[in-house]
């Protein structure tokens, strides 16, 4: 296999999104519980992205792998 460490730029994404977001807070009681629910959400569709992305990787890598015969 090539470079172990390949650039993902879903990985990059989640990151990323993890240290932006930001919460609406309430006067009284801390964060809006609404807005929590959809910033869930949200990460759950770019987790759905990245591992769609994963598969795709790992689907190609496993044909390249059975195409060529294995590790004879």
């Amino acid at each position: 296999m090539a470079d172990e460490k390949q650039e993902r730029p879903e990985e990059d994404r989640i990151a990323s999104w993890l240290e932006t977001v930001k919460f609406r807070k309430r006067l009284i009681g801390g964060l809006d519980e609404e807005d929590v629910w959809s910033k869930i959400r949200e990460l759950n569709d770019i987790y759905k992205l990245a591992l769609a992305a994963e598969r795709a990787r790992y689907d190609a890598l496993l044909s390249e792998r059975t195409k060529g015969g294995g590790t004879e």
